[in-house]
């Protein structure tokens, strides 16, 4: 099978794979399905009954021998009104719920591969597909899945009702029925193609303005503000041409809908005045034969409006199968080969890379064959050029991908036997660029530990050094900061970070370029708070300021994706060889 047809065959199947999600929802399910059909009866039963009433007056009956019927017909529309409420309320709720369970899988989805996943993507695309295709998937389950079963047993009931008034009227109407279902399937291949177009264009669009959102500063420091509005602009235009072709496809298909129900509906006309005419049917049920011909087509007509749209759903789901049903590299290990959770592991853990080859291409590796131990309780630095391998090897130790070959090691551990909760609750990250939540400092501080009282709180400012900064603000901890931490310093949001990972109490801390782009009192008061932290922890320091990597135990230099050296500082100090240049380079440029 090509690539081509099997995306052909995973675009068909992306509506069924959404199916699944309706299972914890068998009530919901139930009642719409019974309102919706409690609608329809009551529905078809009043027009019938109010076109037979209207024929029997028409051939003389008196508003006496009427009576009854009357009341009936009242019930019918009352209840008609109740049902259709009902159906609106029924199954909209049914949908939402639905979709907060989606959006909750698709969330799921996200963390299970992120970051390798999410590095591959743009954020304004993937928020797309987790808000706006999320959210146009409402009509699917909103209103498809119970009006495909109506759509069945109504045309079919009506036509049995309509052939048993006469059975050449059921004849008539039966091909317009076939043709009102057939024509748009004969452009759904043009639906689909338009509808992977748009929203794969939306999407874009979105991620456009989002970047545009996110990076103002820099725009409006390079003057590009103009040549970026000209690209949004761009963007727009050929979505709207999408959306145009797509509205007129949809105005075709609308246009010979129309007209197959107005030919419907004369063909009924005329073969039932024929048949009127001939003495085959009688007058008073003549406008019943008229009234049921419409009921046939109209739930035809609700549902095939729908498919006009299948092109734009199918891609829609599509978008959100991919995230919710893309395996993960990074699994947790099978039962039988998982470490138990009572086994205990060396405190603080030693770090080892045995023989360690990755790529995140496989055919270019970053790592060649690295291996370094890290003794538990020390400080290690990772030293060498951008693209070295450094942040690769933080990436490994908490399992965001996984080696090629060759392993990492906690204690004795292969991390590929440990759970994943298990790993990251062992070792910490602080990244070179922390990102804070829109809310306070205690809010972003309990994103790390959301049962820590206040106290622990104040006592992991105090020794990450956020207390000296956040004393200042207006209401300490508790004093909003902006989206990403935009109100505060670099320096400050590092211990902020810092801060997270002591209220954690991580065995292993993996600083990464903690110290990049501070001055130097900054800087002095980061290195303290760092000392602090790695008291009684194994830590790896992804560092190039010669004060940081002076301060360690050891030393490894990558190069080339190699270990080229490795020893304490003062040792490789005097031996020549990268560090040596690295050391002399920084002492230069001082």
């Amino acid at each position: 099978m090509t690539a081509l047809s099997t995306d052909r065959l995973d675009r068909r199947g992306a509506l069924r794979r959404l199916l699944p999600v309706l299972r914890g929802h068998r009530l919901g399910i139930a009642l719409t399905l019974l309102v919706a059909g409690g609608a329809q009866a009551t529905g078809i039963g009043a027009a019938a009954l109010a076109a037979d009433l209207t024929g029997r007056a028409a051939t003389g009956h008196t508003a006496g021998a009427l009576t009854t019927h009357l009341w009936v017909l009242g019930v019918l529309v009352v209840s008609r009104a109740v049902f259709g409420w009902a159906e609106s309320w029924v199954a909209h709720r049914l949908a939402f719920e639905v979709m907060a369970d989606l959006r909750a899988q698709l969330f799921e989805g996200i963390a299970r591969l992120a970051p390798g996943w999410l590095f591959q993507r743009r954020s304004g695309d993937v928020a797309s597909t987790a808000l706006a295709d999320v959210e146009a998937l409402e009509w699917f389950y909103a209103h498809t899945v119970a009006q495909v079963a109506v759509t069945v047993l109504v045309p079919f009931g009506a036509l049995v009702a309509l052939a048993r008034i006469h059975p050449r009227l059921g004849l008539v109407l039966l091909p317009f029925v076939i043709a009102l279902a057939v024509v748009p399937l004969v452009l759904l291949r043009r639906g689909d193609r338009e509808g992977r177009a748009i929203r794969h264009g939306l999407g874009h669009l979105q991620a456009e303005v989002a970047d545009t959102v996110q990076g103002i500063r820099e725009l409006v420091l390079h003057r590009a503000g103009d040549r970026w509005r000209d690209r949004l602009a761009d963007h727009t235009r050929r979505l709207g041409t999408l959306q145009r072709s797509n509205a007129s496809r949809t105005g075709l298909e609308n246009a010979a809908t129309e007209g197959l129900l107005v030919a419907a509906m004369l063909a009924v006309l005329l073969a039932g005045a024929l048949l009127v005419e001939a003495g085959e049917l009688s007058a008073a049920r003549y406008p019943t034969a008229v009234v049921i011909a419409g009921l046939a087509l109209t739930p035809v007509t609700i549902l095939t409006g729908g498919v006009r749209n299948l092109g734009l759903l199918r891609a829609t789901a599509s978008r959100v199968s991919a995230v919710v049903d893309t395996p993960t590299r990074t699994t947790d290990p099978d039962p039988d080969r998982a470490l138990p959770e009572t086994t205990a592991i060396a405190s603080p853990p030693s770090v080892v890379f045995e023989d360690v080859t990755f790529g995140y291409d496989p055919a270019h590796p970053v790592l060649r064959g690295v291996d370094f131990e890290v003794p538990g309780g020390t400080t290690l630095a990772l030293v060498g050029t951008s693209g070295a391998g450094k942040s690769t090897c933080a990436n490994l130790l908490l399992r965001f991908w996984d080696p090629d070959r060759g392993r990492v090691r906690l204690g004795d551990v292969d991390i590929r036997d440990l759970p994943l909760a298990r790993l990251r609750r062992t070792v910490c990250l602080v990244p070179q660029e922390p990102y804070l939540f829109s809310g306070s400092l205690a809010d972003n501080l309990r994103l790390a530990a959301p049962s820590a009282s206040a106290a622990e709180l104040a006592d992991a400012a105090d020794r990450a050094l956020v207390t000296p900064f956040a004393s200042r603000l207006p209401e300490g901890l508790d004093t909003p900061v902006a989206e990403r931490g935009a109100s505060l310093s670099g320096g400050q949001r590092q211990r902020v970070a810092l801060a997270q990972a002591l209220l954690r109490d991580a065995e292993v801390l993996v600083l990464d370029e903690a110290v990049a782009g501070l001055d130097a009192r900054g800087e002095l008061l980061l290195r303290r708070a760092m000392a602090r932290a790695r008291h009684g922890r194994t830590t790896i320091v992804i560092a190039h300021r010669l004060s940081t990597i002076m301060a360690a135990d050891e030393v490894v230099v990558l190069e080339d994706g190699r270990v080229a050296q490795q020893g304490t500082p003062a040792a490789l100090l005097e031996r020549p060889g990268p560090f040596q240049r690295l050391v002399a380079g920084q002492l230069r440029d001082a």
